[in-house]
């Protein structure tokens, strides 16, 4: 299971099909958010069309090693920071793959995102959903 601070952060429904992570107290700069945990397995990237969309989108990309990525996926419901979201001005970062930090204070009821871009070795090759849609994650 991924660690939360379910203290500082708390899951809300932004619609029916899509959950986000919110602050529910003001969070300063550097502080630990919590960190992703899963199975680890080994993806042929030259086989990834076979794999479940859901699955994918739910995966944390570790290191990629010539064709083949190794990734955690979730062996269970998703939780807490599992619900990251992606940002083009975000307000948490990601650490080693694995640890989400707030990378500047974030103010209470503020969605907490990060820049996929930095953290995701695998692009999704799909327009990000921000406002003006800036990027390519």
């Amino acid at each position: 299971m991924s660690y939360t601070n379910f203290d500082l952060i708390e899951v809300r429904a932004v619609r029916p099909d899509h959950k986000a992570i919110y602050a529910r107290d003001a969070i300063p700069a550097g502080e630990l958010l919590g960190f992703f945990d899963g199975k680890s397995i080994l993806v042929d990237l030259e086989k990834k069309d076979e794999l479940d969309d859901y699955w994918w989108r739910q995966s944390v990309h570790l290191k990629l090693i010539g064709s083949k990525l190794l990734c955690l996926i979730p062996e269970w419901e998703p939780e807490g920071v599992d619900y990251l979201n992606h940002s083009c001005h975000p307000n948490a970062r990601v650490e080693e793959q694995l640890y989400v930090f707030a990378d500047r204070d974030i103010q209470v009821g503020e969605e907490i995102t990060a820049d996929y871009r930095t953290f995701n070795l695998v692009p999704q090759n799909i327009r990000c959903w921000c406002e003006g849609g800036q990027c390519v994650i």
